[in-house]
């Protein structure tokens, strides 16, 4: 199995890079694989660009595998449909078939919001938070515990909450939560249930 770590790579830093590690050193202690910070210290210094990117680390039990850059395309989402799963997603897998198979499913919508025993969790490519008109909550129970949640819970600025799919309906903005993406906010959009 070969798991994945996605960075964004900004004026030659990794942004968030000690979240990163954290997880991935999570990740291993789980898995009971050996980590190597030196191994992950040392890809700090091989990208001298100034645009942004995003960089793809594959790893397994063996350590650091492959290393892939992609530029970062712009992408709208106005469209969601919520949609029952059934599944975990606590490690940060390169094999995303549940998700793939998701999107194929509902090809006309630019993302989903996956729900799980009633409870909203994330897209199929980031965390999530809503604006209740006085703050800003993020599911407590995500799928996957990303970076940038991690970061914008550390400073304040996110509230964990129990959100359920009835609840939905009730609040007035949405924000979906990536290394790449940021805290990206959406005024205007629809929820298809």
């Amino acid at each position: 199995m070969d798991l994945i770590e996605t960075m964004l790579v900004t004026n030659r830093n990794i942004q968030n890079f000690e979240l990163h590690i954290d997880r991935v050193k999570r990740s291993c202690e789980y898995l009971k694989w050996k980590f190597d910070i030196q191994e992950w210290e040392s890809i700090k210094d091989k990208f001298p660009y100034n645009e942004s990117i995003r960089l793809r680390v594959t790893y397994n039990q063996k350590g650091i595998r492959d290393l892939e850059l992609f530029k970062i395309q712009k992408r709208e989402f106005k469209t969601f449909k919520v949609v029952q799963i059934d599944f975990d997603y606590f490690l940060k897998k390169k094999n995303r078939k549940n998700f793939e198979t998701l999107k194929k499913r509902y090809p006309k919508f630019d993302e989903l919001i996956l729900i799980k025993n009633e409870l909203v969790t994330d897209t199929t490519i980031s965390n999530l938070a809503f604006f209740t008109g006085n703050e800003w909550i993020t599911p407590k129970f995500p799928l996957l515990k990303g970076t940038k949640r991690e970061e914008l819970l550390k400073k304040g600025l996110l509230k964990e909450e129990i959100i359920k799919k009835s609840d939905l309906k009730y609040l007035k903005k949405i924000a979906m939560i990536n290394a790449i993406l940021g805290f990206f906010e959406i005024d205007e959009y629809d929820i298809i249930k």
